[in-house]
């Protein structure tokens, strides 16, 4: 009997969760169906109000179902087509929107004329070395290990970022631990006592000691190189480099070297003296004139709107790589010193320009067990800079008065050498710039939405309306609907309060009624025999 009346009360509970999503189906399926009509209404109002016939024709239900289906695969092939060629166009505006070309206008072109780096063979002033020794370690010229002391001085002076196996030998000794290389240099390096000339007397050639991968050296018309000086400089502050027109005068620079022979460097005054391309070596009695063809590279100004991941260079104005002032060989240099206070917790002297602890001779002894920098040549890279000038040697005429070997040295200190340096006019030069700029992605994409759509920028707009206003209409009946029910649900709450409150009052007065009947006097009874 129990096993029965369990099987009624499941068959029971199963029938009325049955019906109870029947009933929710039947709900859902109207809700469908309504919302498929008010989005049907929506389509075809967007389509009338933007002239669109293909999205009316979709919901047309006069026509025949076929038809529609037809206008339908019409209208989602033509959206993916859109939207397929507006990514490529996207992708080309950030991936390629730069070209090199060749302007060949050159009649009224100004040119910048070549830096030079000036290395001395010899960098030590005799003087000066005397003077440290005796100051830092009080050796004179008398005790035993002057020369030994001078043989670090040389070995400091003459080294480099490629050959530094000398100064490392000094390792060992603790003497040397302390010691500000970078500063000793600065005392006991000669002194620039050229003179330099060019075919504009009025201007200021600037001339500044810096310190390369060569070591100390002498920057001629090399503005970038200011910042191998290590003091903060502002690239709107830094001198600007010597100048001409070509085709109507002749450009060079002359410089006289008196008692002093060197290595020369010819670059870009953009550039700070960093390959062996234009390397040119200057003796005594030596007289070297040459000649340099230039290629250049100038930057449209549409060029300063893209980012660097877009023109896929760098002005020299800008701040990146850490770098206040950029150039591409400044950001090489600047990356090999990072590796070596990586590996070595130590800064080379050649790089007075970058923040940390300077190597002393403990420390290039761990950059040569290191190989620094041979494989950090691979490793770093840097962008170019959006505007190059590169000069290349076309001729160099060389003549020497000769020194015999039996003169007397008061002699030899008369000997004079100079290196002049001029530019060939060019006649053609290369120009970045922008071939596909943000304007022109604006029209791909309204030639795409006109070609496969059919819609421009006033339909877009319409059809948004359409769609916002009867989102915001539907919005505001389901919000009037929920209120509504809300309040009516707060009526029947307040009713039935009220009926409550009612009720309770009534059983109160009940109460009461029957306390003052209970606590009352009895009337007397009259007993009867």
């Amino acid at each position: 009997m129990s096993n029965q009346r369990v099987w009624l009360w499941l068959k029971g509970i199963s029938g009325k969760i049955l019906r109870g999503l029947l009933a929710v189906l039947r709900v859902s399926l109207a809700g469908l169906c309504v919302y498929f009509g008010r989005l049907r209404d929506v389509v075809a109002q967007a389509g009338a109000e933007t002239g669109l016939l293909a999205l009316s024709l979709c919901v047309n239900r006069s026509i025949h179902f076929l038809e529609r289906i037809f206008w339908l695969a019409i209208v989602i092939s033509s959206v993916i087509a859109a939207l397929v060629l507006s990514r490529l166009q996207l992708e080309r505006y950030f991936s390629s929107p730069t070209v090199i070309s060749v302007d060949r206008d050159y009649r009224g072109w100004n040119g910048s004329l070549p830096a030079v780096t000036l290395c001395y063979y010899d960098h030590i002033d005799s003087f000066k070395a005397n003077e440290y020794i005796q100051e830092v370690w009080n050796v004179s010229i008398i005790d035993e290990d002057y020369f030994y002391f001078m043989d670090f001085l040389y070995a400091v002076v003459n080294a480099t970022a490629g050959n530094y196996a000398e100064l490392a030998k000094f390792a060992e000794d603790e003497r040397f631990d302390q010691i500000d290389l970078y500063e000793m240099i600065q005392r006991v390096d000669r002194p620039f006592e050229q003179v330099i000339s060019s075919f504009d007397p009025d201007f200021q050639i600037h001339v500044q000691r810096v310190m390369t991968e060569r070591g100390a050296c002498y920057a001629i018309n090399s503005p970038m190189s200011t910042v191998l000086s290590g003091q903060p400089v502002a690239y709107d502050l830094m001198p600007q480099p010597l100048s001409c027109q070509y085709g109507k005068q002749q450009c060079y620079i002359r410089m006289d070297l008196y008692e002093s022979t060197g290595v020369l460097d010819v670059h870009s005054p953009f550039e700070v003296s960093a390959t062996e391309a234009n390397i040119v070596a200057l003796h005594k009695s030596d007289e070297i004139t040459a000649s340099f063809k230039v290629l250049e590279t100038v930057a449209s100004k549409n060029l300063h709107q893209l980012s660097v991941a877009q023109r896929k260079c760098v002005f020299n104005n800008e701040e990146t790589s850490n770098l206040k002032i950029y150039s591409k060989s400044l950001c090489l240099a600047r990356c090999r010193a990072v590796m070596a206070l990586e590996m070595c917790n130590c800064v080379p002297f050649f790089y007075p320009y970058v923040e940390g602890p300077s190597c002393n001779p403990a420390g290039f002894e761990c950059l040569l067990d290191f190989k620094w920098p041979i494989w950090a040549l691979h490793i770093c890279k840097c962008p170019s800079t959006c505007t190059e000038i590169e000069y290349t040697m076309q001729t160099v005429k060389k003549s020497s008065w000769g020194v015999k070997n039996n003169e007397e040295v008061a002699s030899s200190e008369t000997a004079t050498s100079s290196f002049r340096w001029d530019l060939i006019p060019p006649k053609v030069r290369m120009r970045r710039d922008v071939v596909y700029s943000f304007e022109d992605l604006v029209v791909s994409f309204g030639g795409v939405l006109a070609l496969f759509v059919g819609v421009s920028v006033m339909g877009l707009v319409q059809m948004g309306h359409v769609i916002i206003y009867n989102l915001l209409l539907d919005v505001y009946a389901l919000i009037r609907r929920v209120v509504g029910r809300l309040r009516r649900l707060w009526r029947r709450e307040d009713d039935h309060k009220a009926e409550a409150s009612r009720l309770k009052n009534r059983l109160h007065h009940l109460n009461e009624r029957l306390s003052l009947a209970d606590t009352a006097e009895l009337p007397p009874f009259d007993y009867v025999n």
